[in-house]
């Protein structure tokens, strides 16, 4: 392998590294208190290194956003790509993501809607990121729908469906009182309702692997 190459993956794998780190340091200490400082500890890299590939905290801060977002987004792609069970299990299996997995950042990404207020760049990457998430949900409600002879406002379907579950999620996370298969039993319950559907044809947990995925922004295995 050539010289310059081993750099610029060494380059890369460090970014990586303080990537990473940021979004360790906003779990422990949030938006506020996460510094500069508290980020070199976590990455065990310099002060010096981090200012050579992030102009300061706030641009660390909306890198790792992006970073977590991309995750995110490759396991929903996972999960809606791998499951073969019709236009209604994808559409349960969809607004099930959220509750397929615990990555132990949830708590890191209640911090980031905070600070979405004052960084512009953030709330951006919020409203693109959910606005997506919305329009495939209100998709694969018209082809369920469709496929049933029903008529409804999908539009109406798609934000009621989208905030129960951006409700579900904010309480499992903030409250602990419940747990994620509580979320996916009231998400299959409220669809099957809507549809005319048997709850027990569709498992609360589709039939593949949830924990082996492609994607370009890997997290770490989080243990408290």
């Amino acid at each position: 392998m050539k010289r310059a190459t081993k750099m610029r993956e060494s380059s890369e794998a460090r970014r990586a590294e303080l990537i990473v780190a940021t979004l360790k340091s906003l779990r422990k200490h949030g938006y506020v208190n996460s510094t500069i400082n508290t980020i070199s500890e976590e990455s065990g890299l310099s002060r010096g290194l981090i200012s050579h590939y992030f102009a300061n905290k706030d641009d660390l801060l909306i890198v790792a956003h992006k970073y977590y977002l991309q995750n995110v987004d490759d396991f929903f792609r996972h999960v809606v790509w791998s499951t073969k069970s019709g236009h209604f299990g994808k559409l349960f299996y969809s607004v099930s993501v959220p509750f397929l997995r615990d990555t132990g950042f949830e708590q890191m990404l209640v911090h980031y809607f905070s600070a979405a207020w004052m960084l512009p760049e953030v709330l951006r990457m919020h409203r693109n990121l959910w606005g997506r998430y919305r329009t495939n949900i209100r998709h694969r409600i018209s082809a369920a729908a469709r496929e049933r002879g029903l008529v409804m406002d999908t539009r109406l379907a798609a934000i009621t469906l989208t905030q129960l579950v951006d409700g579900l999620w904010l309480g499992w996370v903030m409250e602990e009182s419940y747990t994620q298969e509580d979320c996916r039993i009231i998400l299959r319950k409220w669809l099957c309702e809507q549809f005319g559907e048997d709850p027990q044809k569709y498992p609360l947990t589709p039939d593949i692997d949830l924990t082996l995925f492609k994607t370009s922004a890997p997290l770490p295995h989080i243990e408290d």
